[in-house]
């Protein structure tokens, strides 16, 4: 069987197993391991790379504004000085078809909201008003 790109057509996203809704855009899936350059002395042609682990970037989950609310009221604890409140625990984000049926599924460990961002307000615009949720994480894992 050959390998066939995958078309994503939107995403599901829940939290904890609970379903947030649909978003138009997931940005930020990415792992990274960490490494440094160790010289070594009289060894000028190379130096040895140690391996001190890996990283993940912030992901950012962007949809049309669409309820009262919306993705803000995961951000309040912060501003209510509630952080002990912020960890909103599993995040997966799954890909859908043109025909809404699930694809690849991307699980982020111990999420915690980083970063709320409304809509832009601007009357000369013909655009659906987005809001955009940006979450750190400890792990992600896909299947």
């Amino acid at each position: 069987m050959a390998n066939i790109p995958v078309n994503a057509f939107g995403f599901k996203v829940l939290i904890d197993g609970k379903e947030l809704g649909l978003f138009q855009e997931v940005s930020g899936l990415s792992v990274q391991v960490n490494v440094t350059d160790l010289a070594e002395g009289g060894l000028n042609t190379s130096t040895h790379k140690l391996i001190e682990g890996v990283s993940y970037s912030n992901v950012t989950l962007k949809r049309g504004l669409c309820d009262a609310g919306g993705l803000y009221m995961y951000i309040l604890p912060a501003i209510n000085g509630e952080i002990d409140k912020l960890r909103i625990g599993t995040v997966t984000i799954i890909s859908l078809d043109e025909s809404g049926n699930e694809g690849m599924k991307y699980e982020l460990k111990d999420a915690v909201p980083v970063k709320w961002d409304g809509p832009s307000l601007n009357v000369m615009q013909d655009s659906i008003a987005t809001e955009t949720l940006e979450l750190a994480h400890e792990g992600l894992t896909v299947k």
